[in-house]
């Protein structure tokens, strides 16, 4: 779209031409009707440009530098041919602008332009033919013009650009198949990427409990051969002094006697703690096995789940009984862990058996 009047050079040049016609004083009332109709044309250009500019192209390309000429023009005076030839180009302008519009004219405007009709032979011979080819072949160059171009011509092409629109809506459609195939094959190996990730995390899990209960039962075996030892070393302490003193058995009688009974309840508090810590190494153990078992689990629980669903369509009960073998826990039948009042107990008698 080509500007000519929403400039500021074209602004000036309309300001500066609407004053000088005010100073004007015309002869006649034809004068007078035809200075207000040049005023009213460039006043409303120079505030509603973008109008003008919008609605006027076919004139803006055929008038629309001469327009703006004549009006900067500041030596030829404004004499009549002029002032007639100025208002013709007004005409023209507001013409395709009331052509061109949806709506009607405002009333000043129309009533200009019936002004110009009701006067065209008063007009000097140029601006008079201007006018007549504003009226009679103006509006067939404009439809003329318009039928021509691009706009029209796409409409033209409209059933060529329909077949187009058909076919890459066509093609849309198979791409957005495609796609969504696509993305839904993406959408199946990420839930499978995401619950076997999930089996991973609890497999790692599992392991990294595994390890702390395997530093656990690693603990427990050591303090365990440490109460072995203390279990049977004050025994044989006592067995390696009498060996030592066999042929005078007599003179450590008392000394044995004495050193007797804390020797048989050092003897007797290692072996409870040992029976306290030999239960925990079981259930350590028991507790690795379902470690175990959970681990081996975490392998295969997640096909084992799609294929139970089948089955279990055809026949629930297929699978109770391997199911109860594989997801039921390992049980270990240890005896039940000695309180330390048995240990106690059991000193006691053994203080009551010695004094008896």
């Amino acid at each position: 779209m080509k500007v000519i009047f929403d400039t500021n050079q074209s602004k000036t040049v309309l300001s500066k031409f609407k004053h000088k016609v005010d100073v004007l004083v015309p002869d006649d009332d034809f004068g007078k009707q035809r200075n207000s109709l040049i005023r009213l044309v460039v006043s409303s250009m120079e505030n509603k440009p973008e109008q003008w500019d919008n609605l006027c192209q076919i004139n803006i390309e055929w008038i629309g530098d001469q327009f703006i000429s004549r009006l900067s023009d500041e030596e030829q005076k404004l004499s009549k041919e002029r002032l007639d030839d100025i208002c013709s180009m007004c005409f023209r302008f507001l013409f395709e602008l009331y052509l061109s519009m949806k709506n009607d004219l405002a009333m000043e405007f129309e009533s200009a332009r019936r002004f110009v009709f009701n006067n065209v032979g008063l007009f000097e011979s140029h601006a008079k033919e201007q006018i007549e080819f504003a009226i009679r072949d103006m509006p067939i160059s404009i439809f003329k013009s318009i039928a021509n171009s691009d706009s029209i011509e796409s409409i033209k092409d409209f059933n060529s650009i329909s077949a187009k629109a058909e076919e890459l809506k066509k093609e849309w459609e198979k791409d957005i198949v495609d796609k969504e195939t696509r993305v839904n094959k993406l959408k199946e190996s990420l839930s499978e990427y995401e619950n076997g990730f999930n089996f991973v995390g609890l497999f790692q899990g599992f392991d990294d409990l595994a390890k702390e209960k395997s530093d656990e039962r690693d603990n427990i075996l050591f303090w365990l051969k440490v109460l072995s030892a203390l279990v049977v070393l004050p025994v044989l302490a006592e067995l390696i002094i009498i060996y030592k003193n066999i042929d005078n058995i007599a003179a450590i009688k008392d000394g044995l006697i004495v050193s007797i009974f804390p020797t048989l309840s050092l003897a007797a508090i290692a072996i409870y703690y040992f029976r306290v810590l030999l239960f925990n190494y079981k259930s350590v153990k028991s507790q690795l096995l379902q470690i175990d078992l959970r681990k081996t689990l975490c392998r295969f629980i997640q096909h084992y789940s799609e294929y139970s669903s089948e089955i279990k369509k055809q026949d629930s009960e297929s699978l109770a009984k391997f199911e109860n073998i594989i997801f039921s826990g390992i049980v270990t039948e240890d005896g039940n862990l000695p309180s330390t009042f048995d240990g106690v107990e059991q000193i006691g008698k053994l203080i009551k058996s010695a004094k008896s």
